[in-house]
C-alpha cells in the first residue's frame, strides 16, 4: 500500500501547515498496515521527516519526501510517476489554499498538482479543507473539473460544502480539520504557577504587514496593529500575564509573514510580555499553548491547537475559514476583523476574556462534536484503504 500526501509539509516555518502534516500522518498511520509506505509530495529533509516520526511515535514507518521541481522537467516527470505509483493520494491544499484569496498563481499551481494525480489515474481524495471563495472567474472551470474527478471531496466546514454545492453537483462530506487530532504533551513546558490569568496572544506577521501585498490584502476593517497594541495593553493593565506565541516562525522562508518579528515589535512596546520559545514542531507549539488559561489568535491552527487542548479560545479572523471551522463545531466565539471596526474588535476580545466559564463550556461541547466529525474522514479513509488492500 502506498499513500501519497499533497498540500502538506512537515518542514516549514508555518506550524499550521506542519500541524496538518503531522496530524494527517498520525491519522493514516493508525489506519494503515505497518508495511504501508507514505509519500509526502513536498520539500522535506530527512531530518525533519525523522523529527515528525519521533514526535508521533512512529519511528518505523517508511516515509519518503518527493518535492515538485517545476523548473526541472525531468524531476517534475519523476514526481508525476511517483504520484501515479500511489494507491491513493490525499490532498489538503494547505488547508485554506483551495481559493484565489492568496492569488491565482498559487491556486493554479495547486490545481496542476491535482491534475497530475487525475492524469495518472490514481484516486484523489480532497481531504477536509476550506473551499473558496474565488474572486476571479478564469480559474473556475479548472476548479470544477478537479472537483468532479476527485474520488472523494471532504470539507472541514458547512460553509465550504454549501459553496461547493453552488459550483458542482456531487457529494461533499462535512468533517473537520484533521489537526484536531494532533497530539500534545502537557509536561513539555512546565510553567510556574501564578495568580494572574495566563493569556496566550498570537500576533500574525501576515496581518501585521498588511498581507502579502502590504496594502490590507484581506480587506480588514480593523487596524490590526492598533488592535494588538490596545488588547495587549489592556490585558496587562488588568494584571494578566501575556505570552506572545508565534505560529509562523523566522526560518528564512516566511519573510512576509513572520510572527516572531511581529511578536518582538509588540514586546518592544510592552516589555512585561513573555515571548514563547521557538518551537521545533507543531506538537511543541500545541504543548506550550495547552498551558494557557485563555488564547487569542489570528493564526487558525494556533487557535485549533488551543481549542483542542480545552483552552478557552478567541479566534481573530481575517477570512471565512475561521467562522466555517468553529461554527461547524457549534462554537460561536469569534472576532471578525473583516466586518468589525477596531474599537468593536478590542471591546469584543476583552469581553470574551471576561467570560472564561462561558467559553470553556463552548470549547468542551465543541470538542465532543469534533470527535464525531473527524470520524467522517477516518471511516471513509479506512474503507478506501481497506478496499485497496483487498485488491493486492
Amino acid at each position: 500500500m502506498r499513500v501519497g500526501f499533497l498540500g502538506i509539509q512537515c518542514e516549514t516555518s508555518n506550524l499550521g501547515l506542519a500541524a496538518l502534516a503531522y496530524a494527517a500522518v498520525h491519522l493514516l498511520d493508525g489506519l494503515s498496515s505497518a508495511d504501508a509506505e507514505f509519500v509526502l509530495f513536498s520539500d522535506n529533509s530527512a531530518a525533519e521527516v525523522a523529527r515528525m516520526k519521533q514526535a508521533l511515535g512512529i519511528p518505523g514507518r517508511r516515509i519518503l519526501a518527493i518535492p515538485f521541481r517545476h523548473r526541472e522537467p525531468r524531476r517534475l516527470l519523476r514526481s508525476a510517476r511517483e504520484l501515479a505509483a500511489c494507491d491513493v493520494v490525499i490532498d489538503f491544499t494547505g488547508g485554506d489554499s483551495f481559493s484565489d484569496i492568496y492569488g491565482e498563481r498559487r491556486i493554479a499551481k495547486k490545481l496542476f498538482h491535482k491534475e497530475l494525480v487525475i492524469l495518472g489515474r490514481t484516486p484523489l481524495v480532497l481531504a477536509p479543507q476550506t473551499y473558496g471563495p474565488f474572486r476571479g472567474r478564469r480559474i473556475l472551470p479548472w476548479v470544477k473539473h478537479v472537483l468532479r474527478r476527485a474520488e472523494l471531496v471532504m470539507s472541514r466546514d458547512s460553509l465550504s460544502a454549501e459553496y461547493l454545492a453552488s459550483l458542482v453537483d456531487r457529494e461533499v462530506l462535512v468533517s473537520t480539520d484533521v489537526a484536531v487530532t494532533l497530539p500534545w504533551d502537557t509536561s513539555r513546558y512546565p510553567l510556574p504557577s501564578v495568580a494572574a490569568l495566563r493569556v496566550g496572544f498570537n500576533v500574525s506577521g501576515l496581518l501585521w504587514r498588511g498581507g502579502y501585498t502590504g496594502d490590507n490584502q484581506f480587506g480588514l476593517r480593523t487596524d490590526y496593529r492598533a488592535y494588538c497594541e490596545r488588547v495587549v495593553d489592556e490585558l496587562l493593565s488588568q494584571g494578566h500575564e501575556v505570552h506572545l506565541v508565534a505560529h509562523v516562525l523566522s526560518r528564512g522562508d516566511a519573510e512576509n509573514e513572520d510572527d516572531v518579528a511581529a511578536s518582538r515589535a509588540v514586546r518592544e512596546m510592552f516589555p512585561e510580555c513573555t515571548i514563547a520559545p521557538p518551537f521545533a514542531s507543531p506538537v511543541d507549539a500545541k504543548s506550550y499553548i495547552s498551558a494557557m488559561d485563555v488564547f487569542v489568535g489570528s493564526r487558525m491552527h494556533a487557535t485549533i491547537a488551543s481549542f483542542t487542548t480545552g483552552v478557552p479560545t478567541i479566534p481573530v479572523a481575517y477570512s471565512r475559514k475561521f467562522a466555517g471551522f468553529f461554527e461547524n463545531l457549534g462554537y460561536q466565539v469569534l472576532v471578525d476583523l473583516t466586518s468589525t471596526g477596531t474599537d468593536q474588535a478590542v471591546e469584543a476580545t476583552l469581553a470574551y476574556v471576561a467570560d472564561l466559564d462561558g467559553m470553556k463550556r463552548g470549547v468542551d461541547a465543541g470538542n465532543a462534536i469534533a470527535a464525531q466529525r473527524i470520524e467522517v474522514f477516518t471511516s471513509r479513509m479506512a474503507d478506501l484503504i481497506g478496499r485497496d488492500n483487498e485488491g493486492v
